[in-house]
C-alpha cells in the first residue's frame, strides 16, 4: 500500500489480501454499490471516509438461497443497540444503507451513455425526467428503439423459443448492414436464467464463436449486466399473457431489472416480446414490426 497509493480491486479480492485490524485507507471508494450485499461493509471498516457510488433504480440484491431468518435471528442477536438495525437484511444493500444512515448524497443528472430515445424509458420509469440526455442521436443508426412482434411465443417454463429465435436473427440482420460494422451487441432476458443460455445457444450455433467474440456478445439477466454495456442490446421478454394479466410487474424489483436493462443499451434496443397491449395473447406474426 506504501509504494501503490491507489488500489483497486473487486471485493473477493479485498477480503483475500487485506487485513482490516492492520490496514487503513484514507478514502475508499465502493462502486455498484447498489449490488453489493451487507459483507461489503467490510470495505467501509478499512476507511477513514467512504464515498459511496450506486443508484437505489438499479437491480438490487436478491437474497436467494439465503436462510433470511436466521440471519434475522443473528442480527436480533449481535446487533441489539445498533442504530438502523432492521436494514442489515440480505435483500438491502450497502447503497440503500448508506441512503439511511447518511445525508450528503450527490445526484449525478448528466448522462452520457444513452442516446435520448433509449435513456428517455428510465427517464419516465425511475427519474421523474430528472436526467439530461447528453449523448448525439444522429451519430448512430435509427431507429434506437425497435418492437418486434413474435409469432406462437408461447413461454414454456423460463423460456421462450421463438423469442431466442427473434433475437438471434434479428443480430444476424445487423451483422449484414454496413451501419452496425464495430458495433459491439448483447441479450438480457427480463424472465430468469435459461433464456439467456438459450439466446447463447442458438447464437453460437448460427452465428459462430468468433463473430460472437468479435462483438463481444453476451447473453444473461439484468443483475450480470449491472456496470456493463453494448451498442446494441435485444431484449426478450420471455413471459407472455396467454395465462393471464403479468403479476409481479409494480414490484421494485421489477422496476430495478426493466430500468437496469434498458440503460445498457447505448445505440439501440431490439425488444422481442410476444404480448399485446390490451393484455391479450398476440397471435401476430413476425411481420408485425412496431418502430419507436
Amino acid at each position: 500500500r506504501d509504494a501503490v497509493p491507489v488500489w483497486i480491486m473487486p471485493f473477493n479480492r479485498v477480503i483475500e489480501t487485506i487485513d482490516p485490524s492492520t490496514t487503513k485507507f484514507d478514502v475508499v471508494i465502493v462502486d455498484e454499490a447498489s449490488q453489493a450485499d451487507m459483507t461489503t461493509l467490510l470495505a467501509w471498516y478499512v476507511a477513514d471516509r467512504i464515498v459511496v457510488v450506486g443508484d437505489h433504480e438499479q437491480v438490487s440484491p436478491l437474497a436467494v438461497g439465503q436462510g433470511l431468518v436466521v440471519i434475522g435471528a443473528l442480527r436480533d442477536e449481535y446487533l441489539d443497540g445498533i442504530p438502523n438495525r432492521q436494514l442489515y437484511v440480505c435483500k438491502l444493500s450497502v447503497y440503500h444503507l448508506a441512503r439511511q444512515c447518511f445525508g450528503g448524497a450527490i445526484a449525478l443528472r448528466e448522462h452520457f451513455r444513452c442516446v435520448p430515445d433509449i435513456i428517455e424509458f428510465s427517464n419516465a420509469l425511475a427519474y421523474d425526467f430528472r436526467i439530461q440526455p447528453l449523448r448525439n442521436p444522429v451519430s448512430v443508426p435509427r431507429p434506437h428503439v425497435a418492437e418486434y412482434i413474435v409469432r406462437n411465443g408461447v413461454r414454456s417454463g423460463k423460456s421462450n423459443q421463438a423469442e431466442a429465435r427473434a433475437v438471434v436473427a434479428l443480430m444476424m440482420a445487423m451483422l449484414e448492414d454496413p451501419s452496425y460494422e464495430g458495433m459491439t451487441f448483447g441479450a438480457v432476458t427480463l424472465l430468469g436464467d435459461e433464456q439467456a443460455a438459450a439466446i447463447q445457444s442458438l447464437a453460437l450455433t448460427e452465428i459462430g464463436a468468433i463473430e460472437l467474440e468479435r462483438r463481444k456478445f453476451t447473453a444473461g439477466n439484468a443483475a450480470q449486466f449491472q456496470g456493463d454495456e453494448r451498442n446494441v442490446m435485444f431484449f426478450s421478454v420471455v413471459d407472455s399473457t396467454y395465462a393471464g394479466p403479468f403479476s409481479l410487474l409494480h414490484r421494485d424489483d421489477a422496476k430495478q431489472r426493466h430500468n437496469g436493462s434498458a440503460s445498457r443499451a447505448q445505440a439501440d434496443i431490439g425488444l422481442s416480446h410476444h404480448l399485446r397491449r390490451d393484455g391479450r395473447f398476440n397471435r401476430g406474426g413476425m411481420g408485425e414490426r412496431l418502430v419507436g
